[in-house]
Protein backbone atom coordinates (compact mmCIF):
# COMPACT_ATOMS: atom_id res chain seq x y z
CA UNK A 1 0.00 0.00 0.00
CA UNK A 2 1.85 3.61 -1.16
CA UNK A 3 0.91 6.50 1.67
CA UNK A 4 2.00 9.62 2.05
CA UNK A 5 5.93 9.71 3.47
CA UNK A 6 5.05 12.10 6.12
CA UNK A 7 7.44 10.83 9.11
CA UNK A 8 5.51 8.44 11.45
CA UNK A 9 7.06 10.26 14.37
CA UNK A 10 5.12 13.36 13.25
CA UNK A 11 1.77 11.19 13.35
CA UNK A 12 2.48 9.49 16.32
CA UNK A 13 4.02 10.30 19.50
CA UNK A 14 6.66 8.05 19.58
CA UNK A 15 8.53 9.19 22.41
CA UNK A 16 5.34 8.43 24.88
CA UNK A 17 5.18 4.86 22.91
CA UNK A 18 7.83 3.83 21.40
CA UNK A 19 6.44 0.83 19.82
CA UNK A 20 8.80 0.26 17.50
CA UNK A 21 11.48 -0.44 19.41
CA UNK A 22 10.73 -4.12 20.49
CA UNK A 23 13.22 -4.78 23.65
CA UNK A 24 13.47 -1.60 24.31
CA UNK A 25 12.61 -1.40 28.43
CA UNK A 26 9.91 1.43 27.84
CA UNK A 27 8.74 -0.51 25.05
CA UNK A 28 8.24 -3.56 27.16
CA UNK A 29 7.19 -1.39 30.14
CA UNK A 30 4.19 -0.63 27.75
CA UNK A 31 3.64 -4.53 26.62
CA UNK A 32 3.18 -5.63 30.54
CA UNK A 33 1.21 -1.98 31.09
CA UNK A 34 -1.56 -3.06 28.02
CA UNK A 35 -1.99 -6.59 28.98
CA UNK A 36 -2.41 -6.15 32.66
CA UNK A 37 -4.78 -3.32 31.76
CA UNK A 38 -6.47 -6.06 29.29
CA UNK A 39 -6.92 -8.80 31.59
CA UNK A 40 -8.09 -6.85 34.40
CA UNK A 41 -10.90 -4.41 32.66
CA UNK A 42 -10.47 -5.59 28.79
CA UNK A 43 -9.58 -2.12 27.58
CA UNK A 44 -5.93 -0.08 27.09
CA UNK A 45 -6.22 3.04 26.12
CA UNK A 46 -2.98 5.23 25.03
CA UNK A 47 -3.88 8.94 25.69
CA UNK A 48 -2.12 11.07 23.00
CA UNK A 49 -1.03 8.65 20.94
CA UNK A 50 -1.76 10.63 17.73
CA UNK A 51 -0.46 14.25 17.67
CA UNK A 52 -3.00 16.56 18.12
CA UNK A 53 -2.63 18.25 15.18
CA UNK A 54 -3.00 15.20 13.22
CA UNK A 55 -6.17 14.49 15.15
CA UNK A 56 -8.04 17.38 13.97
CA UNK A 57 -6.53 16.43 10.47
CA UNK A 58 -7.87 13.24 10.51
CA UNK A 59 -11.10 14.58 11.75
CA UNK A 60 -11.73 16.82 9.46
CA UNK A 61 -11.13 14.93 6.79
CA UNK A 62 -13.86 11.95 7.51
CA UNK A 63 -16.17 15.08 8.09
CA UNK A 64 -14.93 15.80 4.40
CA UNK A 65 -16.36 12.57 3.86
CA UNK A 66 -19.59 12.26 5.21
CA UNK A 67 -21.66 13.29 2.10
CA UNK A 68 -20.38 10.15 1.11
CA UNK A 69 -21.07 7.68 3.90
CA UNK A 70 -23.51 4.84 4.58
CA UNK A 71 -26.29 5.74 7.06
CA UNK A 72 -26.85 2.89 9.01
CA UNK A 73 -30.37 3.35 11.69
CA UNK A 74 -32.37 0.46 12.92
CA UNK A 75 -32.94 -0.89 16.25
CA UNK A 76 -30.46 -3.97 17.13
CA UNK A 77 -30.55 -6.70 19.57
CA UNK A 78 -26.96 -7.27 21.08
CA UNK A 79 -26.69 -10.71 19.63
CA UNK A 80 -27.86 -9.98 16.20
CA UNK A 81 -25.00 -12.05 14.48
CA UNK A 82 -26.03 -15.44 16.69
CA UNK A 83 -29.41 -17.07 17.74
CA UNK A 84 -32.93 -15.04 16.40
CA UNK A 85 -34.32 -12.83 19.35
CA UNK A 86 -37.80 -14.42 18.27
CA UNK A 87 -37.20 -17.70 19.98
CA UNK A 88 -36.85 -15.50 23.31
CA UNK A 89 -39.76 -14.45 25.77
CA UNK A 90 -40.36 -10.28 25.26
CA UNK A 91 -38.48 -9.69 29.17
CA UNK A 92 -35.43 -11.68 27.99
CA UNK A 93 -32.44 -9.42 27.39
CA UNK A 94 -32.12 -11.19 23.77
CA UNK A 95 -35.24 -10.37 23.22
CA UNK A 96 -34.73 -6.35 23.84
CA UNK A 97 -33.31 -4.01 21.00
CA UNK A 98 -31.43 -1.12 21.29
CA UNK A 99 -31.26 2.01 18.87
CA UNK A 100 -28.01 1.89 16.90
CA UNK A 101 -28.08 4.90 14.46
CA UNK A 102 -24.78 6.39 12.78
CA UNK A 103 -23.03 7.52 9.60
CA UNK A 104 -19.80 5.62 8.41
CA UNK A 105 -16.85 5.90 6.33
CA UNK A 106 -16.02 2.61 4.30
CA UNK A 107 -12.55 1.79 3.48
CA UNK A 108 -12.23 2.32 -0.03
CA UNK A 109 -13.83 5.42 0.66
CA UNK A 110 -10.20 6.85 2.32
CA UNK A 111 -7.82 8.14 0.21
CA UNK A 112 -4.38 6.34 -0.02
CA UNK A 113 -2.28 9.04 1.06
CA UNK A 114 -4.74 9.55 4.58
CA UNK A 115 -2.57 9.66 8.01
CA UNK A 116 -5.14 7.37 9.31
CA UNK A 117 -4.25 4.88 6.62
CA UNK A 118 -0.38 5.22 6.96
CA UNK A 119 -1.01 4.21 10.64
CA UNK A 120 -2.90 1.51 9.86
CA UNK A 121 -0.13 -0.03 7.32
CA UNK A 122 2.70 1.33 9.39
CA UNK A 123 4.21 -2.32 10.41
CA UNK A 124 5.35 -1.67 13.93
CA UNK A 125 2.20 -1.03 15.03
CA UNK A 126 0.76 -4.03 13.99
CA UNK A 127 4.12 -6.09 15.63
CA UNK A 128 3.26 -4.28 18.86
CA UNK A 129 -0.44 -4.82 18.72
CA UNK A 130 0.04 -8.56 17.65
CA UNK A 131 2.59 -8.54 20.94
CA UNK A 132 -0.27 -6.70 23.21
CA UNK A 133 -2.52 -9.54 22.42
CA UNK A 134 -0.50 -12.36 22.11
CA UNK A 135 -1.00 -13.42 19.13
CA UNK A 136 1.34 -15.61 17.21
CA UNK A 137 -0.15 -14.24 13.80
CA UNK A 138 -1.57 -10.83 13.10
CA UNK A 139 -2.95 -9.49 9.70
CA UNK A 140 -4.77 -7.04 8.35
CA UNK A 141 -8.02 -7.18 7.23
CA UNK A 142 -8.57 -6.82 3.24
CA UNK A 143 -12.30 -6.19 3.25
CA UNK A 144 -12.81 -2.83 1.12
CA UNK A 145 -15.67 -2.20 3.05
CA UNK A 146 -14.29 -2.36 7.05
CA UNK A 147 -10.78 -3.00 7.08
CA UNK A 148 -10.38 0.68 8.31
CA UNK A 149 -13.21 2.58 8.77
CA UNK A 150 -14.80 5.64 10.59
CA UNK A 151 -17.97 5.85 12.70
CA UNK A 152 -19.54 8.91 12.57
CA UNK A 153 -22.26 10.29 14.78
CA UNK A 154 -24.50 13.39 14.90
CA UNK A 155 -26.75 14.87 17.42
CA UNK A 156 -29.20 12.07 18.66
CA UNK A 157 -26.99 9.24 16.96
CA UNK A 158 -25.80 6.04 19.31
CA UNK A 159 -24.63 2.81 19.08
CA UNK A 160 -26.58 0.93 21.26
CA UNK A 161 -25.86 -2.22 23.72
CA UNK A 162 -24.05 -4.74 22.13
CA UNK A 163 -21.21 -7.74 21.61
CA UNK A 164 -18.29 -7.51 19.07
CA UNK A 165 -18.44 -10.04 16.46
CA UNK A 166 -14.61 -10.16 16.64
CA UNK A 167 -12.01 -11.08 20.34
CA UNK A 168 -10.10 -7.50 20.06
CA UNK A 169 -11.45 -3.92 18.72
CA UNK A 170 -8.79 -1.07 18.04
CA UNK A 171 -10.14 2.35 17.98
CA UNK A 172 -9.08 5.83 17.55
CA UNK A 173 -11.38 8.87 19.24
CA UNK A 174 -10.83 11.60 16.61
CA UNK A 175 -13.32 14.05 18.03
CA UNK A 176 -15.52 14.07 20.74
CA UNK A 177 -19.22 15.93 21.00
CA UNK A 178 -20.32 18.61 22.92
CA UNK A 179 -21.96 16.34 25.12
CA UNK A 180 -23.36 12.64 25.33
CA UNK A 181 -21.38 10.15 23.06
CA UNK A 182 -19.87 8.41 26.36
CA UNK A 183 -18.51 4.96 25.72
CA UNK A 184 -19.92 2.48 28.62
CA UNK A 185 -19.03 -0.92 28.79
CA UNK A 186 -19.54 -3.81 31.31
CA UNK A 187 -15.93 -5.87 31.26
CA UNK A 188 -16.19 -9.84 30.97
CA UNK A 189 -20.10 -9.74 31.72
CA UNK A 190 -20.09 -13.24 30.17
CA UNK A 191 -17.75 -15.68 29.58
CA UNK A 192 -17.25 -18.46 26.75
CA UNK A 193 -19.55 -20.75 28.80
CA UNK A 194 -21.75 -18.71 30.42
CA UNK A 195 -24.09 -15.18 28.78
CA UNK A 196 -24.67 -14.56 32.74
CA UNK A 197 -28.36 -13.26 31.49
CA UNK A 198 -29.30 -11.80 34.84
CA UNK A 199 -25.84 -9.64 35.23
CA UNK A 200 -26.75 -8.21 31.47
CA UNK A 201 -30.46 -7.23 32.50
CA UNK A 202 -29.49 -5.52 35.43
CA UNK A 203 -26.54 -3.76 33.02
CA UNK A 204 -29.70 -2.71 30.60
CA UNK A 205 -31.29 -1.69 33.55
CA UNK A 206 -29.71 0.66 35.54
CA UNK A 207 -26.10 1.26 33.14
CA UNK A 208 -25.23 3.89 35.84
CA UNK A 209 -24.52 1.31 38.72
CA UNK A 210 -23.35 -1.14 36.34
CA UNK A 211 -21.61 0.49 33.56
CA UNK A 212 -17.93 1.15 33.50
CA UNK A 213 -16.80 4.61 31.85
CA UNK A 214 -13.13 5.26 31.06
CA UNK A 215 -11.68 8.51 30.20
CA UNK A 216 -11.30 8.50 26.05
CA UNK A 217 -10.14 11.58 24.69
CA UNK A 218 -9.31 12.42 21.21
CA UNK A 219 -6.10 11.33 20.06
CA UNK A 220 -6.01 7.86 21.99
CA UNK A 221 -5.30 4.16 20.65
CA UNK A 222 -7.63 2.41 22.57
CA UNK A 223 -7.29 -1.56 22.42
CA UNK A 224 -10.75 -3.20 23.56
CA UNK A 225 -11.84 -6.85 24.30
CA UNK A 226 -15.37 -6.63 23.30
CA UNK A 227 -16.86 -9.49 22.52
CA UNK A 228 -17.22 -10.49 26.12
CA UNK A 229 -17.40 -7.03 27.61
CA UNK A 230 -21.25 -5.94 26.57
CA UNK A 231 -21.06 -1.97 25.71
CA UNK A 232 -22.25 1.05 24.10
CA UNK A 233 -22.52 4.93 23.13
CA UNK A 234 -24.79 6.66 24.30
CA UNK A 235 -26.85 9.44 22.34
CA UNK A 236 -24.77 12.50 21.24
CA UNK A 237 -25.67 16.04 22.26
CA UNK A 238 -24.99 19.20 20.55
CA UNK A 239 -23.37 20.43 16.72
CA UNK A 240 -20.15 18.47 17.32
CA UNK A 241 -20.13 15.16 15.69
CA UNK A 242 -18.25 12.45 17.76
CA UNK A 243 -15.79 10.46 15.05
CA UNK A 244 -14.20 7.65 15.68
CA UNK A 245 -11.48 5.15 13.05
CA UNK A 246 -11.45 1.70 13.44
CA UNK A 247 -8.72 -0.68 12.79
CA UNK A 248 -9.15 -4.48 11.76
CA UNK A 249 -6.86 -7.08 12.48
CA UNK A 250 -7.54 -10.96 12.28
CA UNK A 251 -5.15 -13.98 13.51
CA UNK A 252 -6.17 -15.30 9.87
CA UNK A 253 -5.01 -13.93 6.52
CA UNK A 254 -6.90 -12.59 4.06
CA UNK A 255 -10.40 -11.58 6.63
CA UNK A 256 -13.65 -10.55 5.16
CA UNK A 257 -16.63 -9.68 6.34
CA UNK A 258 -19.94 -11.10 6.04
CA UNK A 259 -21.95 -10.78 2.51
CA UNK A 260 -24.80 -9.97 4.44
CA UNK A 261 -23.96 -7.65 6.32
CA UNK A 262 -21.68 -5.91 3.73
CA UNK A 263 -24.96 -5.84 1.69
CA UNK A 264 -26.53 -4.14 4.64
CA UNK A 265 -24.08 -1.31 4.69
CA UNK A 266 -24.08 -0.67 0.92
CA UNK A 267 -28.42 -0.07 1.21
CA UNK A 268 -27.48 2.57 3.44
CA UNK A 269 -24.79 4.69 0.96
CA UNK A 270 -26.25 7.86 -0.59
CA UNK A 271 -26.19 6.11 -4.31
CA UNK A 272 -28.72 3.02 -3.31
CA UNK A 273 -31.08 3.96 -0.66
Amino acid sequence: MSVAARPIEAIIDLETYPVDKPGDPAYEALLVAGREALQAQALFSMPGFIRAPVVAEMAAELERLLPQSCRYDRPRSPWDYGNPEASWPGDHPRARKHPCAYNQVLNFQIGNESPLRQVYYWEPLAGFLRRLCGYDRFYRSECPHLALSSKIAAAGDTDGWHYDSNDVVFSILLQAPDAGGVFEYAPFIRSESDENYAAVAELFDDPGQNALRPAIAPGNLTVFKGDLSMHRVTPVEGDRRRIVALFCYDQKPGTFFSQAYIEELEQGLPNRS
